[in-house]
C-alpha cells in the first residue's frame, strides 16, 4: 500500500500478515477486493479512505497490505462495496 502515490485508487488483493495484523485490517474494513482511495501516503505509514471512512495506518501495517490498482483486472473484487466495478468473483 506504501508505493501508490496520493489520490490512487487502489483495491486490497491480500493482506500478508500475522492472524494479528489480519484481524485488525478486517476489523477497520479492509478486506480483499474492497476498494481504497490513498489520500497521503510515503514510508512513515499512510492515510487512506475506505468505505466511506480515514483511516490512518503505520508504515508496518501499511506495508502488509497487498493492493492493485483498481482499474486492473487483478485480483479479487468486492461484491458488497457500491459502483459499476463491483461484481462477483
Amino acid at each position: 500500500m506504501t508505493e501508490f502515490p496520493t489520490g490512487s485508487v487502489v483495491r486490497i488483493s491480500g493482506i500478508d500478515g500475522g492472524r494479528q495484523a489480519r484481524s485488525r485490517m478486517l476489523a477497520l474494513g479492509m478486506t480483499p477486493g474492497c476498494p481504497v482511495t490513498v489520500l497521503s501516503g510515503g514510508s512513515k505509514g499512510c492515510r487512506v479512505r475506505v468505505r466511506g471512512s480515514d483511516v490512518v495506518l503505520c508504515c508496518g501495517l501499511a506495508a502488509k497490505i497487498l493492493a492493485v490498482l483498481d482499474a486492473s483486472d487483478e485480483g479479487p473484487r468486492c461484491t458488497c462495496c457500491p459502483g459499476p466495478r463491483a461484481r462477483a468473483s
